[in-house]
């Protein structure tokens, strides 16, 4: 019962700051899209660093959601197959995307981690030369680390769900 608390509550904080971060990414993405709308069209005025950061705040939102959303099941899926699994079939059939997801997600995240490094190196800058790109780039790996991590612990949490049915069925 300790482990399953453990897993519980750092799932549980982890989703907490994620939400505080991406719902903040939210409304500042919202209130720059409403100050872009209202200099445009009543004072002729436009500038392309608003659109970049309501871009890179919606790429923030995505990533940092995604291994919370899939976790929950609350993403987009194709249950044509799965929901015609008895029970073990499921269970297996999460097993098995669970470590598909890890074995996929850290070299995605490796190589994502070094593409961002060489933008910072590089020095690269975005399309209106105000922001550095590296902070964009490494939006990507530091979110499929993020679900990597919900993909272990939604693994640990089958496992430690599996053993205590079979203990409780002895």
């Amino acid at each position: 019962m300790a482990l399953r608390d453990a897993v519980e509550k750092v799932n549980g904080s982890l989703e907490k700051y994620l939400m505080i971060i991406t719902g903040s990414a939210l409304v500042f993405s919202t209130l720059l899209t409403f100050a872009g709308v209202i200099l445009r069209y009543l004072f002729g005025i436009s500038y392309e660093w608003n659109e970049e950061l309501c871009r890179y705040s919606m790429i923030v939102i995505v990533y940092l959601w995604a291994g919370s959303m899939v976790r929950k099941n609350q993403h987009i899926s194709f249950t044509l197959f799965s929901d015609h699994l008895k029970a073990t079939g499921r269970f297996l059939h999460r097993l098995a995307i669970n470590v598909l997801v890890l074995f996929f997600g850290v070299p995605i995240a490796w190589w994502g981690f070094q593409l961002a490094k060489a933008a910072w190196e590089a020095e690269l800058k975005t399309l209106s030369l105000l922001f550095p790109l590296w902070p964009a780039y490494a939006i990507v790996p530091v979110g499929v680390v993020l679900i990597v991590i919900q993909a272990f612990l939604d693994t640990v949490w089958m496992g430690i769900e599996r053993f205590m049915r079979t203990r409780e069925a002895d």
